[in-house]
């Protein structure tokens, strides 16, 4: 039993309340209400996660606290489900633009009851977990890049003007590019967030996806050749398709980036374009140790850093942006990998119409 299951019965029977506290009390804890008002205080205090809201009372009715309660902005995460004897479609329907989350007729299917509190007591804390990051994302975003640039201002100009001991440049250096370090979070962070809301503009034109590709290439052929790495690319002509070039290059670089630095000295990063009915399609892969099965779920999740060996530079933010800029396209981005053997992401976008 947890204190953030909290269950919230509100019901003008009492008969009704004791079968709900004898199916639900073993496991969570439980606070009842006789009416809409009482239940509307009580609230207020006792902060449910889910309330079973009978619909017919006296008074205020169940819809009517629905529709309160949901104006409450500490419970914008609580789940509602109604409850009622009748399971009329117009009700139900009634519910729902109350603001209730579902619906449940009584007498009660036991197992139903038990497994509908089950899942939306979980999603309500997904939601809770996912605003909680959206918050931490913002507030980076806003609060970040004055003092980032307060301190690598000062630091770069004490680097080329102060005469030092190679002690004292160590030092400096350190900190410097511990704070280099938390600009690139914040750029990451700032450009996920903006990403995610939909403010990210694209400036789309007809581009050779070969050209983008010789492009990233290009740019990281001194850090492929300092570990080692050979790029193996195979071209395709004419390969035109609306995109906005500089962050598709991002995208690119970002595959191979990730490449070169799990793959291990003398081995290679194939990189492949090919054209499919209604998309192009590009692929980089390595020769590195592979995820484990476990972690490639998480692979476009933010912060996720379950491997850190294997494709989580850029504090796990890298590969969630190149996802989102592509989606951005239209595209799809997808990841294979077999363990001690090598991993392939494979980029789609759509062709022009035409």
């Amino acid at each position: 039993m947890t204190l953030h299951d909290r269950i919230l019965i509100v019901d003008d029977h009492p008969g009704n309340v004791e079968i709900l506290e004898d199916i639900l009390a073993d496991d969570y804890p439980l606070a009842t209400a006789s009416s809409g008002e009482d239940a509307l205080i009580l609230a207020r205090t006792f902060r449910p996660a889910l309330i079973l809201l009978d619909i017919m009372m006296p008074g205020m009715d169940g819809y009517d606290t629905c529709r309160r309660l949901r104006e409450m902005p500490t419970l914008r995460h609580t789940k509602i489900v109604m409850v009622s004897a009748k399971a009329m479609v117009n009700e139900r329907l009634y519910g729902y633009e109350a603001g209730a989350d579902d619906y449940v007729t009584k007498p009660f299917d036991l197992d139903e009851l038990r497994a509908k509190v089950r899942v939306y007591l979980r999603l309500k804390s997904v939601e809770e977990l996912d605003q909680l990051k959206s918050d931490v994302l913002s507030l980076l975003s806003h609060e970040t890049a004055t003092p980032l640039n307060g301190i690598l201002g000062p630091l770069q100009l004490l680097r080329e003007t102060l005469e030092m001991d190679t002690e004292q440049i160590e030092y400096l250096d350190i900190a410097y590019q511990s704070a280099e370090r938390l600009h690139t979070l914040y750029t990451k962070v700032c450009t996920l967030s903006a990403l995610r809301a939909g403010q990210w503009t694209l400036i789309q034109e007809s581009a050779d996806l070969q050209d983008v590709v010789d492009q990233a290439v290009q740019a990281v052929a001194q850090t492929a050749t300092a570990s080692h790495v050979q790029i193996d690319l195979t071209r395709l002509h004419g390969a035109r398709v609306p995109l906005d070039r500089t962050q598709m290059q991002d995208v690119v670089m970002t595959l191979l980036d990730n490449a070169i630095r799990v793959s291990p000295p003398a081995s290679q990063v194939a990189v492949r374009l090919w054209r499919e009915v209604s998309h192009l399609c590009l692929s980089v892969s390595d020769q590195g140790p592979g995820i484990a099965p476990v972690f490639l779920p998480q692979v476009f999740e933010p912060f996720a850093h379950a491997d850190m060996r294997h494709h989580t530079g850029g504090h796990g933010l890298s590969l969630p942006i190149a996802q989102q800029i592509v989606e951005a396209h239209g595209g799809a981005i997808e990841v294979r990998s077999v363990q001690e053997e090598g991993t392939v992401f494979t980029v789609r976008l759509p062709v022009m119409a035409g």
